[in-house]
């Protein structure tokens, strides 16, 4: 039995879900945006009692591991740290950028020979950009890029599928040729349960000790003189 605790904290709703054998049992979303320090753990509590188990029932811990909220990340990855730590479970972290990408596969089926794009934006005319095939193989993975710099690598992709939050116009303007546009970051839950299923069986794990949060961009800090 394979039961699989899901955390997401990139972005300003908090969500905990639980999993098994790749099939979404229950999912929580916070009820206040950017709480996720005051909610997370009784958002755990919560999917746990409704399904009647205990840590000890786990099989692991999947965390969407970015690119997101600087403190948002933290939080997630510090408290799955902690779960995995104290009942001997296994990390295993995805990017938001592929989870977000598995949002289009209802429009196509997996053998059609096409390039997905999930954007999200980073800052003002920056973006967090990964590319994958209609398999969902990685074909860039995530990185940070400025606004100017999108055409040079979307422009040669053919079959262009889009999904991104910056509205649609942003992509005309740049002079992107795409054959479908999704404005809806929205992690599906059971794509998601599927994912982390299949790096369990795999024992595609994160390092504990080693895991951070994937910010991509650089942090910024102010010292006080």
């Amino acid at each position: 039995m394979n039961y699989i605790l899901h955390f997401d904290t990139s972005s300003d709703i908090c969500s905990v879900a639980l999993s098994f054998n790749g099939k979404l049992l229950h999912v929580v979303f916070g009820s206040e945006p950017r709480n996720h320090a005051a909610g997370i753990n009784n958002m755990i509590a919560q999917v746990l009692s409704i399904s009647g188990l205990t840590f000890a029932q786990l099989s692991a811990v999947a965390v969407c591991e970015g690119p997101g909220s600087y403190t948002g990340l933290r939080i997630a990855m510090a408290t799955a740290k902690g779960i995995c730590y104290a009942a001997d479970l296994p990390l295993i972290l995805h990017s938001k950028l592929l989870l977000v990408s598995f949002s289009s596969s209802a429009t196509f089926s997996s053998d059609e020979q096409l390039t997905i794009a999930a954007i999200l934006v980073a800052r003002e005319k920056e973006y967090f950009l990964s590319l994958y095939d209609s398999a969902h193989n990685c074909l860039l993975v995530p990185t940070h890029v400025p606004e100017h710099e999108l055409t040079s690598i979307l422009s040669s992709k053919e079959n262009l599928h889009i999904i991104s939050d910056a509205p649609s116009d942003i992509f005309y303007k740049l002079k992107v040729n795409f054959i479908h546009f999704r404005q809806d970051i929205t992690i599906d839950f059971q794509f998601w349960s599927e994912c982390a299923f299949s790096s369990y069986i795999s024992k595609d794990f994160a390092n504990l000790a080693t895991s951070v949060p994937l910010y991509l961009k650089q942090v910024y800090t102010h010292n006080k003189l």
